[in-house]
């Protein structure tokens, strides 16, 4: 008796479920329901506000650049130095991904060859380091990019983001308490 009502549930809710998703996908302008629901899903992050990305803390490229008060010629160098950087990178972070899904696959194959696997994290270290190396030369060209009252405008921020990170840390109970660590 319990076997064949769990098998008629599932079969309801099976034909519930295929019902809505043909529905939704018939339906014209998105998903359905309110339009802030229609609003959230073309804005996957989150409500923007002041920092522009939600409970991340983050500011938005946007927000800082209003911020710090970019020129339109900072704005378009800061853009070329980001493209620069996805150009020079691209290959290596194609090859970090397919290593890492071929890591993935052997270690869920179960058939684990640890002479292979110390090849690719040997591979997959040369590769981030080799990313990491472009991020940070980005990062100091888009800094040589500020003038001086930028790059204070910035420190002020970044110290205020480290101030509430210790502050949110302290009452999350992660310090214990050790204000100065």
């Amino acid at each position: 008796m319990r076997k064949s009502t769990f098998v008629t549930l599932f079969a309801v809710m099976f034909i519930a479920v295929t019902a809505l998703t043909a529905a939704a996908q018939s339906a014209p302008g998105g998903p359905p329901g309110p339009p802030a629901a229609k609003e959230v899903m073309a804005n996957p992050g989150g409500p923007a506000g002041e920092f522009g990305r939600g409970a991340h803390f983050r500011p938005s490229l946007e927000a800082l650049q209003k911020k710090l008060g970019l020129t339109d010629e900072q704005k378009k160098q800061a853009r070329g130095l980001y493209t620069g950087f996805s150009d020079r990178t691209r290959k290596a972070r194609t090859e970090l991904l397919s290593l890492k899904d071929e890591k993935r696959t052997m270690l869920m194959s179960g058939k684990v060859d640890q002479q292979k696997l110390a090849q690719l994290d040997d591979q997959i270290v040369k590769l981030k380091s080799d990313v990491m190396r472009e991020r940070l030369k980005m990062k100091r060209d888009r800094l040589a990019i500020l003038t001086p009252d930028q790059i204070e405008k910035l420190a002020d921020l970044k110290a205020h983001k480290a101030f509430r990170h210790k502050l949110g840390g302290m009452h999350r109970g992660e310090r214990k308490g050790h204000f100065g660590d």
